[in-house]
């Protein structure tokens, strides 16, 4: 880690702390690729310097374009080819119970999980990403990507990191034992349907049970990602500390891409309005400290890019309050708006 002085800071270096403004709040998370806006913000709000991971020799300038097209074909091509891997997989499955090498298939997924622990950007490169492909398949590889950094922000070695990537990967398995036109349904299913629907869990907990290949922690995830803490998840309405520590991780990821991703049925919600759901979950179900950690750590990404308003304006994110991550400081035309004291103002989406 090195001090670097805002004149010598070059465009597509990597911040090895977050950067913060004179109010306490997150302007820009560790692991951030700096952009030339990101120069321009630390310009005018009076920061002189910030912490690097190496440093970054001038003549890397004029290719740091060239890297970061690279570094997203590559990306583009590790989610392909898992997505490949798990449409199979999941083919499979459908026909008969297949015994897969789960020792084989997570050697395949780490080569993904290295390329986002490498970037840190998880969310800033899914929002690249758009593969006209089924939600329950993107899902899987999305929630497997976000499962991965959740677990790299709450500070798990790697080799648990690969564990919990390959939970995130197969957690909703057992959806392939689900008649699938069910899952294809254009309009919100019935009771009856939904019931249907909540067996996923249960049926991939007997599709990977007796594979020897497949560790507890993971099954355990499998099995309970749907359980919430206040006992109204499924299958087994557990309580608290009875749901596993894979399974409340896999749960942040879950919801998170499940509100913010387009369906069949429904357009995602913004990021920032995910935030909100994520938030209110943490008082019900989800685990409080996760999804902090989630929140604090994905939210900073946010800073600096542009928003539709549900006004209909366009500003740009300045910086996060700590206290109301999912209502920063919007700049619009000049004029600043604060979401925290505003309510009036919700962010629509966010659109670069």
């Amino acid at each position: 880690m090195k001090e670097i002085a805002l004149e010598e800071l070059i465009i597509g270096s990597t911040l090895s702390q977050d950067v913060y403004n004179d109010l306490g709040n997150i302007i820009l998370a560790t692991g951030t690729n700096v952009t030339q806006r990101h120069i321009d913000y630390f310009k005018s709000h009076g920061i002189e310097y910030v912490y690097l991971n190496v440093k970054e020799s001038s003549e890397k300038k004029e290719v740091l374009s060239a890297v970061s097209q690279e570094k997203y074909r590559e990306l583009s091509d590790n989610y392909k080819h898992m997505l490949e891997v798990y449409k199979n997989l999941y083919a499979q499955i459908q026909s008969s119970n297949v015994k897969f090498d789960a020792k084989a298939l997570s050697e395949e997924l780490s080569i993904l999980v290295d390329q986002l622990i490498d970037d840190n950007n998880v969310l800033g490169a899914m929002r690249l990403l758009n593969f006209d492909e089924p939600y329950h398949f993107t899902h899987s590889i999305n929630v497997s990507m976000i499962s991965a950094m959740l677990a790299k922000w709450l500070n798990f070695k790697r080799e648990d990191i690969y564990k919990i990537a390959f939970a995130g990967l197969i957690h909703d398995i057992g959806k392939a034992k689900v008649p699938q036109d069910i899952l294809n349904k254009t309009e919100k299913l019935n009771d009856e349907e939904f019931s249907a629907l909540k067996r996923h869990s249960r049926f991939g907990y007997e599709l990977l049970k007796n594979n020897d290949t497949v560790n507890s922690l993971t099954l355990a995830a499998v099995l309970f990602h749907h359980e919430r803490s206040d006992g109204s998840g499924y299958p087994n309405g557990l309580n608290d500390s009875q749901i596993p520590l894979y399974a409340r991780i896999v749960a942040v990821a879950d919801v998170f891409d499940a509100v913010t991703s387009d369906k069949i049925y429904r357009k995602g919600v913004s990021s920032f309005k995910a935030f909100t759901i994520i938030k209110d979950e943490s008082f019900k179900g989800l685990d409080p400290k996760i999804s902090e950690v989630f929140l604090k750590n994905i939210a900073a990404f946010f800073v600096n890019n542009k928003v539709r308003l549900s006004d209909g304006r366009i500003g740009e994110v300045i910086y996060l309050n700590k206290v109301a991550l999912n209502r920063p400081l919007i700049r619009v035309a000049g004029e600043f708006i604060d979401l925290s004291s505003d309510y009036s103002i919700d962010i629509e989406e966010v659109i670069s």
